[in-house]
């Protein structure tokens, strides 16, 4: 299987630390005078860095959902309704992995 043993548990590993340190710091940036309105928004996003960051946070929890979701429905769902499972919950994150690549091509990069 796909990610199994040692690789899923490095991901899940590194996609934790990368979250762990990605929201602090968004949080930080709003405490210390987050954008207040769109064009403030759009032009902190459209620092390159910042983009960049954003996209791999997405990448990170899309790849931390993965993993623990699946491991949770291999342990605890019955043998038969697995592949089902697992089936709407790749096609839950593939929506949203194309939801986020949607937004993130709309966004204004390098104004």
């Amino acid at each position: 299987m796909w990610l199994s043993g040692h690789k899923a548990w490095l991901l899940q590993r590194v996609s934790a630390l990368y979250l762990a340190f990605f929201l602090p710091w968004l949080c930080w940036q709003w405490v210390s005078g987050f954008p207040d309105n769109y064009a403030a928004w759009r032009d902190f996003f459209a620092n390159t860095a910042v983009s960049i960051a954003a996209g791999l946070f997405f990448l990170a929890l899309l790849a931390h959902a993965w993993v623990g979701m699946r491991d949770i429905l291999l342990d605890y769902i019955p043998v038969r309704l697995r592949p089902f499972m697992l089936l709407l919950l790749a096609g839950f994150l593939l929506a949203c992995a194309v939801w986020t690549l949607i937004i993130w091509t709309r966004m204004p990069y390098g104004n």
